[in-house]
């Protein structure tokens, strides 16, 4: 008997391990020989090979753009792409999904002089023409309330200004913009601030040194652009120009802010807003605007279609 048992297990065929299915990838976005930018609140692995079971060799945060140098194999679910990392290449995985991809699709980029004669990247289209800053990016639409600093702001707001920091960081700013904060929005009742803090979006930074007390005047160029690069409407308030004893210090309000009081909407795009070219605060009837003395407005592609355009042509 124990023979014949012996036997049946002998000749009884060994059951063979199913082979996995493959995990299919979404259709990618992206094209070999233009660039892709890293979307908000992501770090994306870099990895020598393209698989998640290599060890990875770095990472690239939020904002950062890559060129793509080939389209790789898709493994583990993901799109893999090869790019130029530290001076050698590794891979980077797109994303699962199309609404949660990690790399969004930026196109072409290119160099452009600026008429201040400053050098900034800029997305252009196939015969070089600028499209938008390359920095411009579109904030998320989370309106949650959040400290940061030691003020209150709603996450879109915390986007951009992190957005912005990451802008001036880059042109060597020596600021850390969340230590220069000194107000933040949802601060009612303020009469010095003209009702432009009451609601969201809303931010004044100070540009003195901590240590020394001493206004960084090189640094107040940079930090206005970036801010508005990052989608605020940005602006130097000088001593005493917005009341007797009005300390130095920058205003800015974010771009198509949900949560905005009337009063700060009012200097995004009314009469003598920001999108119109000129500085913000209202004049007395009979008088004209001031004109912006920062420059044009940075206009994105976001911006417009959120419904807020250039409309400089407007304000003849």
């Amino acid at each position: 008997m124990w023979i014949i048992v012996l036997l049946i297990l002998f000749i009884a065929p060994v059951p063979t391990q199913a082979t996995p299915t493959p995990i299919a990838c979404p259709k990618s976005r992206l094209t070999v020989g233009e660039w892709a930018r890293v979307t908000y609140d992501h770090r994306l692995n870099v990895r020598p090979t393209p698989s998640t079971q290599q060890a990875r060799i770095g990472e690239i945060s939020t904002g950062k753009h890559v060129e793509l140098l080939e389209l790789g194999p898709c493994a583990d679910g993901y799109w893999w792409w090869q790019i130029e990392f530290d001076g050698r290449t590794g891979w980077i995985a797109e994303g699962a999904t199309e609404d949660q991809a990690w790399l969004e699709p930026r196109g072409l980029l290119a160099l452009q002089t600026d008429p201040d004669q400053i050098e900034r990247l800029y997305r252009v289209d196939q015969d070089g023409t600028p499209i938008e800053r390359a920095d411009c990016m579109r904030p998320p639409d989370d309106y949650t309330r959040a400290r940061w600093g030691f003020a209150t702001f709603n996450r879109r707001t915390i986007a951009m200004l992190e957005q912005a920091q990451r802008i001036y960081t880059a042109q060597g700013g020596l600021f850390r913009l969340e230590d220069q904060v000194v107000q933040g929005s949802y601060t009612p009742g303020l009469s010095a601030s003209f009702g432009t803090h009451d609601g969201g979006g809303a931010i004044d930074l100070s540009v003195r040194d901590r240590d020394r007390f001493a206004v960084m005047n090189s640094e107040i160029l940079p930090l206005l652009d970036a801010l508005r690069t990052a989608g605020f409407a940005a602006w130097l308030r000088a001593p005493n120009e917005l009341y007797a004893g009005s300390a130095i210090h920058i205003h800015a309000i974010t771009i198509g802010d949900q949560e905005a009081s009337e009063a700060a909407r009012a200097q995004m795009d009314g009469v003598f807003g920001y999108l119109r070219g000129f500085n913000g605060l209202p004049q007395p009837e009979g008088q004209d605007p001031i004109p912006d003395a920062y420059g044009d407005p940075v206009i994105c592609e976001w911006m417009i279609a959120d419904g807020f355009p250039d409309q400089r042509a407007f304000s003849d």
